[in-house]
């Protein structure tokens, strides 16, 4: 008798087992979704990383919000569901954490980008430096007040009034000349493609290889430039923490940083 319990038990154990290796297994082979809110001036970086990811887990998907970085945090304030915040501007990033809507241990500074004044590839304002912004009748694009790309051409001019090559009569002019503000730094970028304006201040990593033959990139001064840097972070209500840690891991690895750098940013 004691020999049956004895086998019963060992069948029993051996049964749990299994259901146990059943589940594990049905639970990483169903489909999953990976949801990225992501700053615009990401575009061509997420858009590059996505089939990458994706081919490493055939079971995910990757669903890609882009927006200003203000708006996503928006966004997210008011309840939408995502993963992974990708924002162009660590404020941003401050601000949902102090909310507790982002896991702080998760938080992981991956690159940096800088301001670049942009022309259409014609150029038919003729601009050849940052001081050519200030010409009467040059129509410059930029982006609404939250938008972290206006916030640093701000700081940008804020060096400018203080810059005996500049001072305060450029930034009036450079203001008067501005025809058009944004919601977001692409909108800005693809204006200046289209020629609807004749510059525009984005980022660097803006001008993405669809736009490459369309936009001429010109330096501005380094004592004026402003730097950007981006972080990654995990949602705190994130359905998929996990994947989106992995994801965070694939931004930071050497494939990913050579996919950074393929855009203008400077990995960390």
């Amino acid at each position: 008798m004691k020999k049956i319990i004895s086998y019963l038990s060992i069948g029993l154990v051996i049964l749990l087992l299994i259901a146990q290796t059943g589940c594990i297994s049905a639970a990483e082979s169903s489909p999953a979704e990976l949801t990225l809110f992501a700053a615009a001036s990401l575009t061509g970086v997420v858009g590059d990383l996505k089939p990458v990811f994706e081919s490493a887990h055939p079971k995910v998907s990757i669903i890609i919000n882009l927006d200003s970085s203000s708006t996503l945090e928006t966004q997210i304030k008011e309840g939408a569901v995502a993963d992974l915040f990708l924002p162009a501007s660590v404020k941003n990033m401050d601000n949902l954490d102090k909310e507790g809507l982002i896991d702080a241990a998760t938080i992981t500074p991956y690159a940096t980008n800088k301001l670049a004044l942009i022309v259409p590839v014609d150029n038919p304002a003729g601009i050849t430096s940052l001081a050519d912004l200030a010409k009467p009748g040059v129509k410059i694009v930029s982006e609404t007040s939250e938008v972290p790309v206006r916030k640093y051409t701000e700081q940008m001019l804020n060096k400018a009034i203080n810059n005996t090559e500049y001072g305060q009569t450029f930034v009036d002019a450079f203001r008067a000349n501005i025809i058009s503000e944004e919601t977001n730094v692409a909108s800005a970028t693809l204006k200046v493609a289209l020629g609807e304006a004749d510059a525009g201040i984005t980022y660097y990593s803006d001008v993405t290889k669809d736009l490459g033959d369309k936009i001429t990139i010109i330096t501005i001064p380094e004592d004026l430039n402003v730097v950007a840097s981006y972080e990654a972070g995990v949602l705190t209500e994130a359905k998929q923490p996990e994947l989106a840690q992995e994801f965070i891991d694939l931004l930071t690895s050497e494939e990913g940083k050579a996919m950074l750098k393929d855009y203008n940013f400077i990995p960390v």
